[in-house]
């Protein structure tokens, strides 16, 4: 699925290589639902960390990720091994060592050259969007300790290679 804002997806789809790649190894899989999507529609314009960092949005993204923590406390408790969460660097919600921020993200886009300040406030930022650091803090009040690893999206073909590298560590330990 791909449940990216219209013009930012790399793929028309999954990551056909890293679906490929987790299957070849019979890693098993569970999507997450894309929080901007459930809560804001296909049809949306592109979002800042900021924006998103509101009550309403955390109670959502909380809401959201119950079940997954649930199931991740389950698959333990069986002996299953976790291999981790993959996100969407880039993402104001999916990052996980990436996103966007600006302050001045907001208002409306009727005056352009006010809306190219906006643009050029944007700044990319080393830290996780706001569903995967509330699926950080959701896993750890559970004590469960999973490693998350991140997809760039404005380079998903490029790191890709990267992050199966760092999956076939994990997985060769």
């Amino acid at each position: 699925m791909n449940a990216k804002v219209d013009g930012l997806a790399s793929y028309p789809a999954a990551v056909r290589g890293l679906v490929d790649f987790l299957t070849d190894h019979e890693v098993g899989m569970i999507q997450l639902p894309c929080p901007e999507t459930e809560i804001l529609g296909v049809q949306r314009w592109g979002h800042v960390k900021d924006q998103l960092s509101h009550p309403f949005f955390s109670d959502c993204y909380a809401r959201l990720l119950i079940p997954f923590v649930r199931q991740a406390a389950m698959y333990r408790e069986q002996g299953y091994n976790l291999l981790g969460i993959v996100g969407v660097d880039g993402s104001p919600s999916c990052g996980v060592k990436k996103t966007c921020r600006s302050g001045q993200w907001g208002g409306d886009f009727l005056d352009s050259k006010e809306t190219w300040k906006k643009v050029e406030n944007l700044k990319w930022v080393k830290e996780p969007g706001i569903f995967m650091e509330t699926f950080q803090k959701m896993l750890a009040e559970k004590e469960l300790s999973l490693q998350f690893y991140g997809l760039d999206e404005a380079e998903a073909k490029a790191s890709l290679p990267g992050l199966i590298d760092e999956l076939s560590r994990v997985l060769d330990a």
